[in-house]
């Protein structure tokens, strides 16, 4: 076990899909039982790439340019609304985020603003600051940062997950496999030693697990 290190996590979701959705609490239960400080961030990645594989593996009764344009629609709002949920803690936010996401596969239907405030209520947001931050230009710029984040990780599909286990802050693992909390306790483990890794164009380094 590795002790006095942070484990960085980068969980890079769709925001109203349900295999993300599954990802994130995976990580949930791994942070809680890890001794070790564990860094979570859950990142909305929205492109046509992951609305399409949301459409396909959800098995939406249509995949018509009308129904794939309003996800993507919906993926957008989510995504202000995760951003301006963050400005009130990371924690609050991903029990936001998760809630909503809850609410969507229950209701087996599209984002509303009713279900965006029941949302809100649930995850015990701050309901005036929020609504105030959820139009505002700070939760537009949050979420273009996420975005360009995605592209310096280089990461293009949901849901993908980049984990940093402590031994090398530029060295991480990107796993591509189906993710449990079992690999992510393995790739903490003290026999797992970050291996060199040639340069990509960007700073960090990914061994492909």
């Amino acid at each position: 076990m590795v002790l006095n290190n942070v484990i960085e996590i980068f969980l890079f979701v769709n925001p109203l899909g349900a295999k993300s959705y599954e990802a994130e609490e995976i990580i949930e239960v791994f942070s809680k039982e890890r001794d070790e400080k564990v860094k979570v961030r859950f990142i909305p990645l929205l492109n046509f790439n992951s609305v399409k594989r949301q459409l396909l593996d959800e098995k939406y009764h249509s995949t018509s340019i009308e129904n794939r344009n309003r996800l993507y629609t919906d993926s957008f709002n989510a995504s202000l609304a995760y951003a301006a949920a963050s400005m009130q803690g990371k924690k609050k936010a991903r029990k936001f985020l998760m809630v909503l996401q809850e609410m969507i596969m229950e209701s087996q239907g599209f984002l509303t603003k009713s279900i965006v405030i029941a949302a809100a209520k649930k995850a015990k947001l701050d309901l005036e600051m929020f609504e105030e931050d959820l139009m505002s230009d700070i939760a537009k710029s949050a979420f273009t940062k996420d975005q360009k984040l995605a592209e310096e990780m280089a990461v293009n599909d949901t849901p993908s997950c980049i984990l940093f286990n402590g031994v090398d802050a530029e060295c991480g693992y990107r796993i591509e496999t189906t993710l449990s909390t079992k690999l992510l306790h393995g790739l903490c483990s003290d026999d797992t030693i970050a291996q060199e890794i040639p340069e990509t164009k960007n700073k960090f380094r990914f061994q492909m697990v």
